[in-house]
């Protein structure tokens, strides 16, 4: 999944426009020939949006994406446009003929996008004649290089990859000259000393990056490019709170006066996070935050090129999907729960038997609090249940499979393990007792009714759907989660979950300690947060001033955080770039939900 790009370096060629000093940007060169500016390589962008026609004549089906032809084969009711690459759609048309519904599948790319799906449903719009928008997962990928004369007259260097935060080991370098028109980029000293070098050419600049086979040619950014670098475009006047819109998409918007909010604190917080320097070391990359109260979505504001239709990846804030459908079959009436025990059956299926009786004893609810005791760690590298391990061997593409196997370390429910292998086999016994595929489970029991837009989920490689996180969605309707928690399972007129569930998933099952880790505590903060482990939930507790309040929250590499505030009926989300700094975003929740957003409450006591 993290395969270098080679032959997928095509260059956007931008025109060389300097951005003056007075914005935010670089812009003259203040002395010597340094590349003073901000530079800019992105991948060519793939067309990600289609409009899609199947028609039947007599016995004979046709289809086109935007008006070219594309393969199709039928076979009874079931429908398949495209071959393999790069995507292609598989359905079935409904009994009555009214629709086809399926999913549209992109292949993994090298840029560090996975097999994805999106539900796709085309409806008969005339005779014998299916239509429908198509909105893939959009791929971009970027690279900028911002080189400044720093507070001591030198001349430093940031390196930014707002799509995963491949930085190069480190986050600001230093420029050291190596002969004319050629300099290194130099970060740390002796044998932990990061080196690479960067060449003026006709072209713009050579750069060498350890995630590729081949040097980046970066061009100067024009300044509509540099807001997926800076927080908000160059102003002259301050940011300041905007209400969120109000859409066709469930949510009731409104003004921060209008619910109790004091809007000038508001204001403050927007400018603080609209001001913030990418030039730091240790930067808050934050790509969007929302707030709701009461139901109804109170802040809505973005940053670094973001807006409210943009698909955000989740990371493992989706792993929480787990006991939210979970809960959903239970209301359809399913016989799931935390105590159902997953393992046996998964091996069964298999023609194989348990290894170890323990095994038996296994529950999804220990498998979402992760403390199942299988050897599945993410703080432990050669662990064989480590996600990283997991993709990367081919010997077993079933998931499921892979982590029953697992050994068994200790005993279930003794100790704490943060493990997507894990949480990721719940999908079997959603699987099997929803009966249903997990994304057409999701679409119906939670997507349809909380009005979802498009969204697009990871696959595992044997085709099922990976519960481990990965998944993309529009963060109006990611919040729509917590708010749906928040008000015990409801969402608008609908009870989607039952009160019993939301109280349980939500209940501590294991304290996160050094002690259940068995860490040391340098390793242990090192790795975790602390707090306790619910059903995925993490419960914690938000400072604001010398009171706290308790919260409940499941979050994501790069400061992916969904948080419920039960008794301020308080929900927040962050969708962040800060991807392997946990020690960034893990402070986002006290430093501006108990800084700024509580405080601004003016109606709470």
């Amino acid at each position: 999944m993290m395969n270098k790009a080679n032959q997928l370096l095509s260059l956007v060629v931008f025109p060389v426009l300097c951005l003056g000093l007075s914005v935010p940007a670089t812009g003259s060169e203040p002395s010597g020939r340094a590349p003073f500016g901000l530079w800019l390589w992105s991948a060519e962008a793939e067309k990600s949006a289609f409009n899609a026609v199947i028609e039947r004549e007599g016995k004979t089906w046709s289809a086109t994406l935007d008006g070219e032809p594309i393969v199709v084969s039928v076979d009874g009711r079931s429908v398949r446009l495209g071959n393999d690459e790069p995507h292609y759609f598989v359905g079935e048309l409904n009994e009555d003929g009214t629709a086809i519904e399926g999913l549209w599948h992109q292949q993994s790319t090298r840029l560090a996008y996975s097999h994805m799906v999106t539900p796709v449903t085309l409806s008969l719009t005339g005779p014998q004649r299916w239509t429908s928008p198509v909105a893939l997962q959009p791929r971009p990928f970027r690279i900028f290089l911002d080189v400044f004369e720093d507070e001591e007259g030198g001349v430093a260097a940031v390196v930014r990859n707002p799509e995963r935060n491949q930085i190069m080991r480190a986050t600001r370098f230093r420029l050291e000259e190596t002969s004319q028109n050629a300099w290194d980029l130099v970060a740390g000293s002796g044998e932990r000393e990061i080196r690479r070098p960067l060449t003026r050419t006709e072209d713009g600049l050579r750069l060498d990056h350890p995630w590729f086979d081949s040097a980046l040619i970066m061009r100067q950014a024009r300044l509509q490019e540099a807001v997926g670098y800076y927080p908000r475009p160059p102003s002259k006047t301050p940011a300041t709170y905007t209400p969120p819109a109000q859409l066709k998409d469930g949510w009731v918007a409104v003004a921060a006066e209008d619910a109790g909010f004091d809007r000038s604190r508001l204001d403050a917080m927007v400018q603080e996070l609209a001001s913030a320097d990418p030039r730091v070391r240790r930067p808050r990359l934050i790509h969007g935050l929302l707030v709701a109260h009461k139901g109804r979505l109170v802040v809505e504001e973005y940053f670094h090129g973001y807006d409210r239709e943009t698909v955000h990846e989740t990371r493992s804030l989706a792993k929480v999907f787990a006991p939210v459908l979970v809960g959903a079959l239970q209301k359809q009436g399913a016989t799931i729960g935390g105590d159902t025990r997953p393992i046996p059956g998964v091996l069964a299926e298999a023609g194989e038997t348990l290894d170890d009786r323990r095994k038996e004893d296994i529950t999804l609810g220990q498998l979402m609090a992760f403390s199942s005791g299988l050897d599945c760690d993410v703080a432990r590298p050669q662990s064989p249940g480590n996600e990283d391990n997991m993709w990367s061997q081919d010997a077993e593409t079933d998931f499921w499979l892979y982590a029953s196997r697992l050994p068994l370390l200790h005993e279930p429910g003794e100790r704490y393990a943060y493990c997507s292998a894990s949480i990721n086999l719940v999908g079997a016994s959603l699987r099997a007792i929803g009966g249903k595929p997990i994304v057409d489970l999701f679409d119906e029991l939670i997507a349809k009714p909380l009005g979802f837009s498009t969204y697009h989920w990871n696959l595992a490689p044997n085709g099922a759907a990976y519960l481990g996180g990965g998944v993309y969605m529009r963060p109006r309707d990611v919040l729509k989660i917590g708010a749906m928690f928040a008000a015990n399972g409801r969402w608008k007129e609908t009870d989607v979950i039952d009160p019993a569930w939301i109280k349980e998933a939500t209940t501590e099952v294991i304290a996160i300690t050094p002690e259940t880790t068995g860490m040391s505590p340098e390793d242990f903060s090192n790795n975790y947060f602390g707090g306790a482990a619910a059903y995925e939930w993490r419960i914690d507790e938000v400072r604001v001033g010398e009171r706290t309040y308790r919260s409940y929250e499941a979050t994501g590499n790069g400061g992916q955080v969904l948080l419920v505030v039960p008794e301020l009926e308080l929900t927040a989300l962050f969708m962040g770039g800060n991807y392997f700094q946990g020690s960034i975003w893990g402070r986002w929740r006290n430093e501006i939900i108990g800084g700024h957003v509580i405080p601004a409450m003016t109606a709470q006591p």
